[in-house]
């Protein structure tokens, strides 16, 4: 496998590494390492199984063990001050999560040998773990589409009411899988804190026209735009054997990210990751689950 993006991580890494106790910048570590920055947390997660504000905090922490472990009379409250926490609760909240013990529990009596398996994601990329080592990836060719959409940007288990909401202003404006494309733009990771997403389905000009002054103007609602350009196209179906659509879109967006990228030719687009819902209202005979399919789009240059 070749180790492009280990390599351009290594840069990101250094920087954080230097200036640990500044406060954390996405745009700038992804300047750093070259690489589009809508992008850098999904990849930085699919390479090293962290995202990126965990594998800070761990390195706060580990870095905390080695003055609280070999001796060094240092106070709680000047370490936290030196590795940029707002206080020293902050600290041993952190580093309690991060290490599995509290720094004064640590000081006393360290478990090193939980200390070093800790330490494992920050060394280097993790080894293929799923199933799907091998997939079809097509290379496509989109023309640019406006989306009416609306934008989920807070906790993940508050999609489902977002979701709704879309849903019933597209059943009274009449937007249905018949007129317009259904669409998902990716902002964050699945597990972020908020999680953002924009959810929105596509219009052609008579559409758009129709809804100028109607349904575009609902409180919610924004007018938003797919880029036209080349896409990395991968789709994904459920069957009998892997019946949960989200563990396969995670599946297959690790695949792309992890994998497919790091042996290819091709650079990342500064466009967010999008999935393409299709087959949005069909229903499932009785005694049957419905076969769900969705197509994942990476963002070419």
């Amino acid at each position: 496998m070749s180790h492009k993006l280990d390599q351009a991580f290594e840069k990101a890494l250094a920087y954080i590494d230097s200036n640990i106790a500044a406060p954390l910048n996405i745009d700038t570590l992804a300047t750093v390492a070259d690489l589009p920055s809508c992008h850098f947390q999904h990849l930085f997660y699919s390479l090293y199984r962290l995202s990126i504000e965990e594998y800070v905090e761990l390195l706060k922490s580990l870095q905390a063990a080695h003055q609280l472990g070999f001796g060094e009379q240092i106070s709680l409250e000047a370490i936290a001050t030196n590795l940029g926490y707002n206080n020293e609760a902050d600290f041993v909240d952190s580093f309690t999560h991060s290490i599995g013990q509290s720094p004064q529990s640590f000081r006393q009596a360290p478990d090193w040998n939980n200390f070093f398996a800790k330490q494992q994601p920050l060394k280097s990329f993790q080894s293929p773990q799923d199933g799907m080592l091998t997939a079809d990836v097509e290379i496509v060719s989109m023309d640019a589409l406006t989306l009416a959409s609306v934008t989920h940007n807070g906790p993940g288990k508050a999609m489902p009411k977002t979701i709704e909401r879309f849903i019933q202003w597209r059943q009274k404006y009449a937007v249905g899988p018949n007129v317009g494309r259904t669409f998902n733009l990716v902002h964050s990771l699945p597990q972020a804190q908020p999680y953002h997403m924009d959810i929105g389905v596509s219009l052609d000009e008579a559409t758009y026209s129709r809804l100028a002054s109607t349904g575009l103007t609902q409180e919610g609602i924004e007018t938003n735009i797919i880029v036209a350009g080349r896409y990395a196209k991968l789709s994904v179906t459920t069957d009998k054997q892997n019946s949960n659509i989200n563990a396969l879109l995670h599946a297959g967006v690790d695949y792309l990210y992890r994998i497919w990228l790091n042996e290819q030719l091709y650079s990342l687009r500064n466009s967010p990751l999008m999935f393409e819902r299709l087959n949005v209202v069909q229903v499932a005979e009785p005694g049957t689950e419905l076969q769900q399919a969705v197509d994942i789009y990476l963002p070419l240059q």
